[in-house]
């Protein structure tokens, strides 16, 4: 045995360039699993950790329904006997002159002490603390944030409400980025003279506290409000999940691969072993030996990358996060040792998993099978067929989860049994499309392209599994790309549906709007209709959901509303006091025209009779849309977010410049932000596709995977003919030839898997769309085709394809002339 071994284990080190081949295979598979698992699980940490450190102490946080706090109530807590400490908070979005938006949190030093000590100055009379308190533009910054932009103790921080004056930094372990001032100060910067957001408390007798604060008012334990924000990031978590499995998915196929790979290389050793003496058992020994060293090798090399990939990858999930629900800077996972072990478990794993098939072959081959050189494919047909018939059954089994499990993880199922289903008819379709690449790879390089479409067909141990490997990696590009399109296209629709007005003050800004400013446009000659909007969070049976303010005339008049069910007709009952709700609402809620929902108010709990459902695509949480007035008598709340302006469509387009002109010069009076249609829109958009930048690097990670893959297949035919090579030295084949041979190989495994792409990757935006993001949520994506995520497809194939093909080439560029056909 040992002898064996000690002769396998050899090979690797007299053959250091295919070791390094096999190990990379590993390393790249492991890597794409390991690099998005590593990121998703930072940013989930990051934002647990953000929550308890700006909660501190606090035991609970006391909040109106709606809108702010009025400070007087501060008496009242004072005073109460479950209060054992308080600290009001301003928190606040702060945009900085760099357009990056951050957290402003505004607190009384000497009250926040008590809940939050590691934001305290620890020497009260110093002159830090000092300036903190008297100077109105005195901020503190994180210490993260401080050192990315730069700044120092003195240094000024350009923001678009003007420049703050850094008075010092503090540690802030989260990596959120943090900016810290005096409560007062923060209330004169946005305005909230005499109002806080929400107050924190320590508190000795919750339920009595509760007793007292119940009505009309918001409490929420840390417990809560972790769940809170948890319940936020629900579908997001599962969709990073998703993306981590669909990296291993694609890597084992690589693994596969590699381990087929092995035993191709050491078939003819083994063939020697063989007839020397040795045993199967001490061959499959010793070839599970070389697997273990190289899956655990290779699976540590694959950790390691997967840790500095997320790095990479850590940051773009941060800036997803912070665009679509808070503010949030991960900080990359630091290096740890489980990584690699971790690595190490992948990589032993899908070693063992991928050799199992290789190692079956090897060990039932013949002897003389083996010296020869390469095993017989007279079965390989019938091997197709009927892995071709499980594949059908997978395909099977997984229609039926998506038609009858109607939750995120039944879709998850059906997308990967789509995949592996897929995966498993690449054989039978190399076979059925075999006569169509040798009359077409003839017509373009005469025999040998003949002979290349026939080595594939011949060989389908090796050349299916790399289709079926880039056809996984293929139909994720596509799948995503065509998911991703659609989206894009209904965002499209949505807003030029529902987003009509010509002009929006303070849209999407830390700005909020003097209602003084909404009366006095409704005056402006021209205008034809002003919609004030609310926007507020708000809790509907423990979970968060989205309330909206809005002037339903304007919106019957001017927008175009898109209705699960009738017209606009549907605003008439909104005026009288009814409400909207999202599609995302009613599916999350089961709740529809006609129900009543009761909603925590200012003065107790509300009764809202639903209208009508809406399409919507602001929240995946749920979103109650009712007029103004109705939004005032429940919560008592006059905030305006932002306001739009209408123009009557047949007023002349000279005077509709003027008009917008004029709002243009009153909102600048008072320092508002005035945005076109047109940038709204392309200012969705924008944060629309920074969202998916995590999804388009699994997809380019799917396509190196695969990369390899057909690196490895192509490889793998090079080493198992190179009697055949001999024989066409023989016949006069020149080296140009075997070499245009080898390349064509390789574009006939891309074309079939592009192909088969087209129809696996269009099925799998359909299950992407119809079932995982509806049941995850809960919105309609409407399907449009579109060339590009094709073209894009086809054009990965291509280049892929020849850059795989390029090592196996310079091989036989190198080797072929001094080939010679002998007689074993």
């Amino acid at each position: 045995m040992k002898t064996v071994a000690v002769a396998f284990l050899r090979y690797l080190v007299r053959r250091r360039g295919l070791a390094a081949v096999q190990l990379s295979g590993i390393a790249i598979g492991v890597a794409a699993a390991v690099g998005m698992a590593l990121s998703a699980r930072a940013a989930l940490s990051s934002f647990s950790e953000a929550v308890g450190f700006l909660r501190g102490r606090a035991t609970h946080s006391l909040e109106r329904p709606a809108g702010p706090l009025d400070e007087r109530l501060l008496r009242r807590l004072l005073l109460d006997p479950a209060v054992a400490a308080f600290s009001p908070a301003v928190d606040r979005r702060l945009t900085l002159g760099t357009g990056e938006a951050v957290r402003l949190l505004g607190v009384d030093p000497l009250l926040d002490r008590a809940l939050r000590p590691q934001l305290s100055p620890r020497d009260p009379a110093s002159s830090r603390s000092l300036d903190f308190l008297l100077d109105p533009r005195a901020a503190l910054l994180s210490q993260g944030l401080a050192n990315r932009l730069g700044l120092r103790v003195g240094g000024v921080l350009p923001t678009t409400r003007g420049d703050l004056r850094v008075v010092g930094m503090f540690p802030n372990p989260t990596g959120e980025p943090l900016v810290l001032m005096d409560i007062g100060h923060a209330q004169e910067l946005y305005g909230l003279r005499g109002r806080v957001d929400r107050v924190d408390l320590i508190l000795s007798d919750p339920a009595g506290f509760l007793l007292r604060w119940g009505q009309g008012y918001r409490i929420l334990s840390s417990g809560q409000s972790q769940s809170t924000y948890a319940d936020l990031l629900r579908a997001f978590r599962l969709n990073l999940e998703a993306l981590s499995l669909l990296g291993l998915f694609v890597g084992v196929f690589l693994v596969y691969n590699t381990a087929m790979f092995a035993v191709v290389s050491r078939r003819r050793d083994a063939g020697i072993l063989r007839s020397l003496g040795a045993r199967r058992w001490e061959i499959a020994a010793a070839f599970l030996l070389e697997i273990l060293l190289l899956g655990g090798l290779g699976g540590a090399a694959g950790g390691a990358l997967g840790f500095v990939l997320s790095r990479f990858l850590t940051a773009l999930v941060g800036r997803t996060v912070s665009s679509l629900y808070f503010f949030l800077t991960p900080t990359p996972p630091p290096w740890d040792a489980a990584t690699v072990a971790a690595g190490v478990v992948l990589g032993l794993g899908a070693s063992l998993l991928g050799a199992a098939f290789p190692l079956a072959e090897l060990v039932k081959s013949h002897a003389v099978d083996a010296l020869a050189g390469r095993v017989a494919h007279r079965h390989s047909a019938r091997r197709a067929r009927i892995t071709a018939a499980a594949g059908v059954a997978v395909l099977a089994l997984s229609a039926a989860v998506l038609a009858t499990v109607h939750h995120v993880y039944g879709g998850f199922a059906g997308a990967f049994g789509l995949l592996l289903g897929s995966s498993l008819l690449a054989g039978v379709a190399l076979i059925a499309l075999g006569p169509a690449l040798s009359r077409a790879f003839r017509a373009l390089g005469g025999l040998p392209g003949q002979l290349a479409a026939g080595n594939l067909v011949q060989n389908l141990g090796r050349s299916a599994v790399a289709v079926a490997a880039f056809l996984v990696a293929l139909s994720m590009t596509l799948g995503l790309g065509l998911m991703i399109g659609s989206f894009r296209q209904t965002l499209t629709w949505w807003m030029q549906s529902q987003l009509t007005g010509e002009l929006y003050v303070a849209a999407s800004s830390d700005v909020e709007v003097p209602e003084a400013f909404y009366r006095e446009l409704r005056t402006v000659p021209g205008v034809g209709a002003v919609d004030p909007y609310r926007n507020v969070q708000v809790l509907f049976r423990g979970h968060p959901i989205r309330v909206s303010a809005v002037n339903p005339s304007a919106l019957q008049r001017y927008a175009r509303f898109g209705w699960l069910r009738g017209g606009d007709e549907n605003w008439e009952p909104v005026k009288r006091g009814q409400v909207l709700v999202s599609e995302s609402f009613q599916r999350r809620f089961g709740l529809g025209p006609g129900d009543s929902i009761a909603l925590q108010g200012a003065h107790g709990p509300a009764t809202l009779r639903i209208a009508a459902v809406f399409y919507d695509y602001t929240t995946e949480h749920g979103l109650v849309m009712m007029a103004r007035e109705t939004y005032l008598r429940i919560f008592d709340d006059p905030t305006l977010d932002s306001v739009a302006v209408f123009v009557d469509p047949a007023t002349p387009a000279a005077r509709r410049d003027e008009i917008l002109a004029s709002v243009r010069r009153l909102a600048a009076a008072r320092g508002l932000p005035v945005s076109s249609r047109a940038e709204l829109h392309g200012n969705i958009l924008a944060v629309f596709d920074a969202t998916f930048a995590a999804t388009r690097a699994m997809r380019l990670l799917a396509v190196v995977v695969a990369f390899f893959g057909i690196t490895g297949a192509l490889l793998t035919l090079y080493l198992e003919r190179q009697r055949d090579f001999g024989i066409y030295r023989a016949l006069g084949f020149s080296t140009g030839q075997v070499a245009a041979m080898t390349l064509m190989e390789g574009l006939g495994m891309g074309l079939v898997s592009f192909l088969l792409s087209a129809a696996v990757g269009t099925a799998l935006s359909l299950v992407l769309i119809r079932a995982i993001n509806l049941q995850s949520f809960h919105w309609t994506i409407f399907f449009h085709p579109h060339w590009v995520p094709y073209a894009t497809a086809g054009a990965t194939a291509l280049l892929a394809s020849v850059g795989a093909a390029a090592y196996p080439i310079w091989r036989v560029w190198r080797n072929y002339p001094t080939m010679q056909l002998r007689e074993e």
